[in-house]
């Protein structure tokens, strides 16, 4: 079975609303979070045996935050495992990047519902301080700590 077909019973079988794109090889997925809603896209790359997928959000970070949003990024990132965020400088546009390769080897159904929630549960985690810099001129640092007491 090709990676796009699995990814397609899997969605299928876990009940996920999505759009698909069988020519570009492309899920689109709405995710409800407790703190925002995201959209993840999902890129099926059958040569290279891999998924990605990037989840965003539907605000961008306006400009004058952006450099304080990338501090706060680039702190999180440093203490993650799997994904990290990333942003567009030059139109504001951030994500979560997950990744999974499969060469030789078919995915689990629970690899692939994993690569889609990673991003939308750390995006959802870290939301809170995002907004805290927009809105409240809150520094990255503190930003970052508020959202890790939140996991206490």
């Amino acid at each position: 079975m090709t990676l796009f077909e699995v990814l397609y019973n899997t969605l299928k079988k876990d009940c996920w609303k999505f759009d698909f794109d069988q020519k570009n090889e492309l899920f689109r997925l709405e995710i409800r979070g407790i703190n925002c809603d995201f959209v993840s896209f999902i890129i099926v790359d059958e040569e290279q045996e891999s998924l990605l997928c990037n989840t965003h959000i539907k605000q961008k970070i306006p400009f004058a935050k952006r450099v304080e949003v990338c501090n706060f990024m680039n702190r999180i990132n440093h203490e993650l495992t799997i994904g990290n965020f990333e942003m567009d400088m030059d139109d504001g546009e951030i994500r979560f990047r997950t990744y999974l390769d499969s060469a030789n080897s078919e995915p689990s159904q629970e690899q692939l519902i994993n690569l889609i929630w990673n991003g939308a549960q750390t995006f959802d985690t870290y939301y809170p301080g995002l907004i805290k810099i927009i809105s409240e001129d809150y520094p990255a640092e503190e930003a970052v700590r508020i959202c890790s007491q939140d996991d206490d």
